[in-house]
């Protein structure tokens, strides 16, 4: 969370320095720490909005996460980092320029195992029809 809270001050650009590295994890396999990267993304997007593409990018990779809980896969683990993923797409999804991938991706939770996660689909894929012209 600090690396994502100081993107807000940094008039440096020092963190496209470290974008690859930070994002790396996503795939997998600590579920933890690729929830709390993709969780703290919305608000790199929101800070860097010229990364937007870049951190959507990073964040879809997640579909194809491989997790682990004690050692051994879980695509249990995988559901509940998709949800953190609808989560913070949700909060920057104005400024993304590859809305139909960030849509597509949404609409394939619906019929995703933790229901949880489909419920998250349904809420953000309501907004958006509601914005619909």
């Amino acid at each position: 969370m600090t690396v994502a809270n100081l993107t807000t001050v940094d008039t440096e650009n020092k963190f496209e320095a470290i974008f690859q590295k930070y994002y790396a994890t996503i795939p997998g396999p600590a579920m933890i720490t690729a929830a709390n990267i993709i969780g703290n993304s919305a608000r790199i997007a929101l800070a860097k909005p010229e990364l937007t593409g870049r951190i959507v990018r990073e964040i879809l990779k997640v579909e194809k996460g491989k997790y682990q809980s004690k050692g051994v896969p879980s695509p249990e683990c995988r559901n509940v980092v998709i949800g953190h993923a609808i989560d913070s797409l949700d909060a920057f999804f104005e400024q993304i320029d590859d809305k139909a991938a960030v849509i597509a991706f949404v609409k394939r939770q619906l019929k995703n195992s933790r229901k949880p996660v489909v419920k998250k689909a349904e809420r953000f894929l309501r907004k958006r029809k509601k914005k619909a012209p």
